[in-house]
C-alpha cells in the first residue's frame, strides 16, 4: 500500500514538471518588443565650433543576424519597400522603431542597416557637372557661390539621399551652414553591446527591451580641423554660406568625415 501511494503521488507531480519543461522551451519563440532608438551622442564638434543640428537616414531594410545560448539562432528583417525616414535632432526625441525579436540570451547580436539611395539626385548631376566644369575654368566667384547655391537648395528642399548631416561652423566669428550628402548604397554592420562592453545581451519578456543606436558626429569630424572646414568652397542661398560635402563636391573634407562612420556608430542594448 506504501509504494502504491508514493507511485500514485508522483505520477502527477511528473506531469507538472513535463509541462512546465515544454512551456520553458517553447518560450524561447516567443518575441519581445524591442524599441530600436536613433540617437546622437552629446560630444562637442571640433572642440564646439561645429554643432549638428540634425542628421536624417533613408533606410530601405533592418536585417537582424544573433546567436543563442538556448533555442534556435535567429535571423529576420524587416523591409520597407517606399524607404523609411529615422530623423535624429539635437532638440528632439530620437527616432525610433520597434522590431519583434525572440527572447533569449545572445551572444552575439547583430544589426544590419540597408541605406535607400535617393534616385532623385540623378537629376542634379547635370547641374553638378556643370557646376564643376565651371570651377575648373576659373568662373565668376560670386557666380560659382550663387549656382553652388543652387544645387545646395535642391538637396534640401527635393532629395531624401541615405545620410544627409545639417549643421553650422562658426570659425573667426562666422557661421556657415553645413549639409553633408550620402546617397551612395550603403549598408553598416553594427553589433550589439551592453553598457559596459559586453557581447551578451538578454532579451526578456518581463523587461522592458530596447537599443539605443547613437551616431558620434564629433569622431566623425575629429580628424579634420575648423580651418580645414572653413577653407572649404562654399555655396550661397539667401545670403547665406553653406559648405556642402558630398562625394562631389569638397571631396576630400567629405570623405575623411565619411570613412569614420561607420566605425563610430555603437548601438548599446538594455543599458
Amino acid at each position: 500500500m506504501k509504494s502504491s501511494c508514493i507511485k500514485s503521488g508522483f505520477m502527477p507531480l511528473l506531469l507538472v514538471l513535463i509541462t512546465l519543461g515544454g512551456c520553458e522551451k517553447e518560450d524561447f519563440t516567443l518575441p519581445v518588443e524591442f524599441t530600436l532608438n536613433f540617437g546622437l551622442l552629446n560630444e562637442p564638434v571640433l572642440g564646439g565650433a561645429v554643432v549638428i543640428d540634425e542628421v536624417a537616414i533613408e533606410l530601405s531594410e533592418i536585417s537582424i543576424q544573433g546567436y543563442r545560448e538556448q533555442g534556435s539562432d535567429v535571423f529576420l528583417s524587416r523591409s520597407f519597400e517606399q524607404g523609411k525616414s529615422f530623423t535624429v535632432s539635437s532638440s528632439s526625441s530620437a527616432s525610433a522603431e520597434v522590431l519583434d525579436i525572440p527572447q533569449g540570451v545572445y551572444n552575439p547580436i547583430s544589426f544590419s542597416f540597408t541605406f535607400k539611395p535617393d534616385e532623385a539626385e540623378d537629376d542634379l548631376m547635370e547641374d553638378i557637372q556643370d557646376w564643376l566644369e565651371d570651377q575648373a575654368e576659373g568662373d565668376d566667384l560670386e557666380d560659382l557661390q550663387e549656382d553652388l547655391g543652387d544645387v545646395i537648395q535642391d538637396y534640401l528642399e527635393d532629395t531624401r539621399p541615405c545620410l544627409m548631416v545639417k549643421g553650422k561652423l562658426n570659425h573667426n566669428g562666422q557661421i556657415k551652414h553645413i549639409v553633408v550628402v550620402v546617397n551612395d548604397p550603403l549598408t553598416m554592420q553594427i553589433h550589439g553591446k551592453r553598457k559596459n562592453g559586453s557581447s551578451e545581451i538578454s532579451l526578456d519578456k518581463n523587461i522592458v527591451n530596447e537599443g539605443s543606436l547613437q551616431f558620434n558626429p564629433s569622431y566623425w569630424f575629429s580628424v579634420i580641423t575648423a580651418p580645414i572646414l572653413d577653407e572649404a568652397f562654399v555655396g550661397r542661398m539667401d545670403g547665406e554660406a553653406y559648405i556642402l560635402l558630398s562625394k562631389h563636391i569638397n571631396s576630400p573634407i567629405y570623405n575623411a568625415v565619411f570613412n569614420r562612420i561607420e566605425e563610430s556608430t555603437v548601438l548599446i542594448i538594455n543599458e
